[in-house]
């Protein structure tokens, strides 16, 4: 707040103190007369304050402010806080999406039936020995827990870089202490299925495209054969556009400049609702040299192994064993 009451002060005397003295310019008249940290008058309402010099006689000596009768609303004057300078969208998304490791969680989606509501769990371990994952006990959205006991057998989903994993899981173990979560069995057998050729990476990376305007975009996910990007509302692109965009990318502490030649796969709109000033496109880069593949493929490689959990080689364990069982 930018004003308050004034400590020991009746409250019918309707002095309050003069906390914002914004509130106080050359050639406006005051909403509310000003008075000194003796109560004096300095200035009454009404009045315009003439000179440089009288603003700087309230500012020095102006400590309390009341109302007297009919006047300018104070509400109508300066009385909140300025606005912040609004952030840009684009660095706004930059800002969130920078956190790659909360972005790459890993996470399995489980429910009690094959259709119907199902819950969104972090897994927090996993055990080779015995395919056993650790994951965080499955809550609704009003953080209540869902009834989840031992023996039961649940549903389960997860995504990788390349592949969907789908099994049911028996629930081995179920505890509160020190938070709630459960243990449950990865199966012999599990269903695999490839959606991607080439494995994509979370990044958030500042590069500009070519269109051929140059606007500033920022890459949220890079693969050897494309990548998906964030741009402000205004550019405007439609499925087929040739495209350039520059960008830096590290790989091994030394930084490389890359222009790539891509073509617009995709047009997504605002996917992302905590972000409805910024628009998402679907590139595939197209006419990569040698030198070029390697680059993006050592990039996306390093990328994943800062992210990678193991929880991608449980399950390709289970699978090799279930392979293994099945030949013999």
């Amino acid at each position: 707040m930018a004003i308050e009451q004034c400590a020991g002060l009746n409250p019918m005397t309707e002095f309050k103190r003069l906390i914002d003295k914004r509130w106080l310019a050359v050639g406006k008249p005051l909403p509310f007369s000003i008075y000194d940290s003796q109560r004096k008058l300095l200035l009454a309402q009404g009045h315009v304050v003439e000179s440089a010099r009288s603003l700087e006689r309230l500012h020095e000596q102006g400590q309390y402010y009341k109302p007297e009768g009919p006047g300018p609303s104070v509400s109508d004057e300066v009385l909140e806080e300025p606005a912040a300078d609004p952030v840009h969208p684009l660095a706004a998304l930059n800002r969130d999406y920078a956190n790659i490791p909360q972005r790459a969680r890993c996470g399995i989606k489980i429910s009690p039936r094959e259709t119907g509501e199902s819950y969104f769990c972090w897994v927090i371990g996993a055990s080779h020995e015995n395919r056993c994952l650790v994951m965080t006990a499955p809550a609704r959205p009003d953080k209540a827990l869902a009834p989840i006991s031992k023996g039961q057998v649940w549903y389960c989903r997860m995504f990788s870089s390349t592949t969907v994993f789908r099994f049911r899981g028996a629930i081995l173990k179920v505890a509160f202490e020190p938070y709630p979560y459960l243990h449950i069995l990865v199966p012999d057998t599990i269903e695999k299925r490839l959606v991607r050729q080439l494995p994509r990476a979370l990044v958030s990376l500042q590069a500009t495209l070519a269109v051929p305007e140059t606007y500033y975009v920022s890459i949220v996910d890079i693969s050897v054969g494309g990548a998906r990007i964030a741009a402000e509302k205004k550019l405007t692109l439609e499925a087929g556009h040739v495209v350039q965009i520059a960008v830096t990318l590290e790989v091994l502490g030394r930084a490389y400049e890359q222009k790539l030649q891509a073509k617009v796969a995709a047009t997504y709109g605002v996917a992302d609702a905590r972000h409805p000033g910024v628009v998402f496109y679907g590139l595939s880069f197209e006419s990569l040299d040698e030198r070029g593949i390697l680059m993006l493929h050592a990039f996306v490689q390093q990328q994943l192994a800062s992210e990678y959990d193991g929880l991608g080689q449980v399950l390709a364990i289970a699978n090799t064993k279930a392979a293994t069982k099945q030949g013999a």
